[in-house]
C-alpha cells in the first residue's frame, strides 16, 4: 500500500543527502589523521552515545511485553550487522583495490537493490512501473554524475563483488528497518548504534591500536561532526523516514548524496559545475517525481 507523502517527508529526504553528501568533506580529513576502521567505530560511538543523551530528555513509554523485546532485540541485532558491520569491512576492503568513482556507482545500485529485496520482504507494497523508472532513472543520474571509466567496472573482480555485497547488506538493511515498532525510532536507532559499535569497537582496538595513534585536533573534530550528525541525527532521520514512507522511497537519499558532495566541492573547493552535473540533477529529480506519480495522478482522479 503506497503512503502519502508530505512536505516534510521531502525535506528530510533532502536533509539526510545533505548531510550524507557533506560528511566526504570531514571524511577527507578524519582518514588523514586516523586510519578508517577507527574513524568509522568512533563515528558510529558517538552517535550512540549522542542518541543516548537526547534519549534522557524524551519521556516515551517502553514495549511492556518480554517476548516482543526478545524479538525486537533480535531484529536489531540483525540491523547492525547488515547495516554497518558488514558494509564498513566489505567496501573499505574493496576500495583498496577500486577507484572511488566505480564504487559510487556500485553504491547507487542501493535503490534498485532495495526495491528488488522489498517484492520479497515488505507486506505492503509490490513492484510497480514507477518505482521501477524511478531507481533506474536516478541510477543513470549517478553514473552520469560521477562518469566512470570504460575499464572501471570489470576489472579486479573480487573487489568488486565486495563492494557490491557491502550495498546489498545495506539494501537487506533498509528493508528490515521497517519492521521495527513504530513506537519510538530514536530509541530503535540508538540501541542499533550500540550494537554496531561493539564489533567495530574490538576492531580499531585489536588492529589500529588507536592509543599509540598521534592525535589530531582537525582529524578529531572532525570524527566528532561525524559521529553527531552523519551517524547520530542522520541515520535517526533515515529510521524514522523509512518506518513511515517505505524502504524504497529513503532509499532514493542514496541518489541525492553524490550530488550533493558535487555542489559542496564546486562552493567550497571551486570545482567546476557543467553540463554533466546539470544532467545528473535533472535525472535525480524526474527519478523522486516519477515514484510518486501514481500517487499524484490518484489523487487528482480521486478529486474529480
Amino acid at each position: 500500500m503506497e503512503t502519502q507523502k508530505t512536505l516534510r517527508d521531502y525535506l528530510m529526504l533532502l536533509a539526510i543527502g545533505v548531510v550524507w553528501g557533506g560528511q566526504f568533506l570531514f571524511n577527507a580529513q578524519a582518514v588523514q589523521a586516523f586510519p578508517p576502521i577507527t574513524v568509522a567505530a568512533a563515528r558510529v560511538l558517538i552517535g550512540a552515545i549522542t542518541l543516548s543523551i537526547v534519549t534522557g530528555f524524551i519521556s516515551e513509554p517502553s514495549t511492556p511485553h518480554a517476548k516482543r523485546s526478545l524479538s525486537v532485540g533480535i531484529l536489531f541485532l540483525c540491523i547492525a550487522l547488515f547495516e554497518a558491520v558488514l558494509p564498513l569491512f566489505l567496501i573499505v576492503w574493496g576500495q583498496q583495490h577500486v577507484d572511488s568513482s566505480v564504487t559510487a556507482v556500485i553504491i547507487g545500485s542501493v535503490p534498485i537493490i532495495t526495491l528488488i529485496l522489498s517484492v520479497f520482504m515488505s507486506k505492503r507494497k509490490g513492484f510497480t512501473v514507477y518505482s521501477g523508472l524511478s531507481v533506474i532513472l536516478g541510477f543513470i543520474g549517478i553514473v552520469v554524475l560521477v562518469n566512470p571509466s570504460a575499464g572501471g567496472i570489470g576489472g579486479k573482480f573480487i573487489y568488486e563483488m565486495a563492494i557490491f555485497l557491502g550495498a546489498v547488506s545495506f539494501a537487506f538493511s533498509l528493508n528490515l528497518l521497517e519492521r521495527i515498532p513504530h513506537s519510538s525510532p530514536i530509541r530503535s536507532v540508538r540501541n542499533i548504534l550500540w550494537i554496531s559499535s561493539i564489533p567495530l569497537v574490538i576492531a580499531a582496538l585489536v588492529l589500529d591500536k588507536p592509543w599509540l595513534l598521534a592525535w589530531n585536533l582537525e582529524g578529531a573534530l572532525s570524527v566528532l561532526v561525524l559521529g553527531m550528525i552523519g551517524s547520530g541525527l542522520a541515520y535517526l532521520m533515515y529510521a524514522s523516514l523509512t518506518q513511515r514512507c517505505g524502504s524504497v522511497f529513503t532509499s532514493l537519499s542514496n541518489f541525492i548524496v553524490p550530488l550533493v558532495g558535487v555542489i559542496l566541492g564546486v562552493a567550497i573547493r571551486g570545482e567546476e559545475f557543467g553540463s554533466k552535473e546539470g544532467l545528473a540533477l535533472v535525472l535525480i529529480i524526474a527519478a523522486l517525481a516519477v515514484n510518486e506519480a501514481k500517487l499524484l495522478f490518484r489523487k487528482r482522479v480521486e478529486a474529480v
